[in-house]
């Protein structure tokens, strides 16, 4: 079933308008989109139905199909250059296609979209305010960020030695960790190794890391937790803001206290790993304008995880990243600036969308949508690797939206 919104016709009547006068310049295409599975793994089911949306990287409108089998029907669609993406989830499995920039001019601009299969997590981000506020007196505010971490799946979870950091800049122009055998590289030495950097994923230089003997910290299904930047009532010094006293976690070392940030003693500190730069500032935020995060559950220690460089210039590789597994990312989140910006932050398999918030200070947090309850009376939330279609915007920030659950070692 093909589906256009009224505002999406408004759009292209719009274009063809400012395009030209003459409408017989402006041409439409229709052909047929081949779904290729052929690259699952034994035992990998093929889903039922896809979602495959054409967004509009001129105008952002997007023209949205969804289909049983595994053909796309395309009809009648404006030639332009747009993103695409097919979406599907089955069993344990989200199944994710991506093609970027793509030029229509003709009935065979795209046949084929490659899908890969990856396992779903349970261990998910459900809500995310990193977009700072404003006081009454219309001052910036900086220390009332968090992230919501909920269990969706059926069965506890252990949560000790979770980790949680930022990534670089994946959109191509000015960053490459790859040599030309696509390869990381050493960045002690320009060294360059045998690991693929399509299997790796490079952070920032921060990352943080939740304490625990491997059973301390149980999250139970319907349960979520909350790490604050700052664990305190921070109504106190913004009204416009909210309560985070009750955060489970807060992103605070002996560094940032030395330089005046506030330790909620009741509330336990992540542990601070930063092996590639040792930069400390007065408090730890992601960028306002655009981040890419992840959560992710390391397989090897992390000192032992290499330390790449910035192979976009061979002549002289810069930066210290660490690399981490792909593998290992249970959930990625992008956002961007704006509906304009092209910048994106993680690599199209672990989120082949991002989003946005109306600007800098605003008091906007983005949150997952729900597709229903469980038959424990949990929430469901919508996890298909492409954040644009599993966030929405809320005007007010809220932690345990929506009723979930206290982690149990917190009650």
């Amino acid at each position: 079933m093909k589906s256009h919104s009224f505002a999406a016709v408004l759009a292209i009547v719009a274009a063809l308008s400012f395009t030209s006068c003459n409408k017989d310049e402006v041409k439409f295409y229709s052909f047929e989109i081949s779904l290729d599975e052929s690259g699952f793994a034994a035992g990998v089911p093929s889903p039922d139905a896809y979602k495959v949306t054409f967004t509009n990287t001129n105008t952002g409108e997007v023209i949205e199909y969804e289909i049983t089998g595994k053909t796309v029907p395309v009809k009648d669609l404006m030639g332009g250059v747009y993103d695409v993406v097919a979406s599907a989830t089955a069993s344990i499995y989200n199944f994710l296609g991506t093609a970027k920039s793509v030029v229509i001019e003709s009935s065979s601009s795209l046949n084929t979209l490659k899908i890969v299969a990856t396992k779903s997590s349970s261990i998910i981000f459900k809500e995310i305010f990193y977009s700072c506020s404003r006081t009454p007196s219309n001052a910036t505010y900086l220390r009332d960020n968090f992230f919501e971490i909920y269990n969706n799946g059926s069965e506890p979870v252990y949560v000790d030695g979770l980790c949680m950091s930022t990534t670089s800049n994946y959109s191509g122009a000015l960053i490459n960790f790859a040599d030309e055998n696509g390869n990381l590289v050493l960045s002690e030495g320009t060294v360059h190794t045998n690991l693929k950097s399509d299997d790796y994923v490079a952070l920032n230089n921060i990352i943080w890391q939740i304490p625990g003997n491997g059973k301390t910290y149980l999250l139970n299904p319907g349960e979520s937790f909350i790490i604050a930047s700052s664990a305190v009532n921070h109504t106190e010094a913004n009204a416009n803001t909210l309560d985070l006293s009750s955060a489970e976690f807060e992103t605070v070392c002996d560094n940032y206290i030395a330089k005046g940030q506030v330790d909620n003693e009741n509330v336990p500190n992540l542990i601070l790993i930063n092996p590639a730069n040792a930069n400390i500032t007065n408090q730890w935020m992601p960028s306002t304008l655009n981040a890419g995060l992840v959560l992710f559950a390391p397989s090897t220690p992390l000192e032992e995880a290499p330390i790449v460089a910035n192979y976009n210039n061979p002549e002289k590789p810069s930066g210290n990243y660490l690399a981490i597994l792909r593998s290992d990312v249970l959930d990625g989140v992008n956002w961007k600036k704006n509906a304009a910006a092209t910048d994106l932050y993680l690599p199209e398999n672990l989120d082949a969308g991002a989003m946005y918030v109306s600007g800098t200070f605003v008091n906007e947090s983005i949150y997952r949508k729900s597709s229903g309850m469980n038959e424990a009376g949990d929430a469901i939330l919508v996890d298909t690797n492409n954040s644009a279609s599993d966030f929405e915007v809320s005007k007010k920030p809220e932690i345990r939206r929506g009723g979930s659950k206290m982690a149990s070692w917190s009650k």
